[in-house]
């Protein structure tokens, strides 16, 4: 299974937040790609947005995407580790992660595909793919049965 994180805006050059996303990708024995999608500063930001996102999105099955949204169901460690084990035990081939810009994502993205929180708390987008990154390592060790999650 290959593991995307789609996400606006980039890490900025040594910054701390890439060195941990970092540290947790290479543990993670799928294949992870962060893939950092251009941001705009135009008063169409969202569409152009939501059309970089669409581009990376094509053909991919809705039951395979997820947007992280403060709206979202708020997952367990657990029930975030269930979900990955059904991805990997029914065969998913990849699945993709939607993390918006500061400006937050179009609706369409939050009414078409299932969306998870992090809590009711705004976080910096930045932080939201360490965030992201951990939980996947964390659950692919809780399906493992290691003593990290312990």
């Amino acid at each position: 299974m290959i593991i995307n994180i789609l996400s606006l805006g980039k890490f900025k050059m040594n910054q701390t937040y890439k060195s941990i996303f970092e540290y947790y990708r290479k543990r993670i024995k799928f294949k992870t790609v962060l893939i950092e999608l251009k941001t705009y500063k135009t008063n169409k930001k969202r569409e152009l947005e939501k059309l970089e996102i669409l581009k990376y999105l094509k053909n991919q099955d809705h039951n395979n995407v997820l947007v992280l949204d403060t709206r979202g169901e708020n997952l367990s460690s657990l029930k975030f580790a269930n979900f990955l084990k059904n991805k990997i035990n029914s065969g998913c081939k990849r699945l993709d992660f939607i993390i918006g810009s500061e400006a937050g994502l179009d609706n369409f993205f939050k009414d078409s595909f299932s969306t998870i929180s992090f809590g009711n708390q705004t976080w910096p987008h930045l932080l939201v793919r360490v965030m992201l990154i951990e939980q996947i390592y964390r659950g692919l060790e809780i399906i493992k049965n290691s003593r990290y999650h312990k």
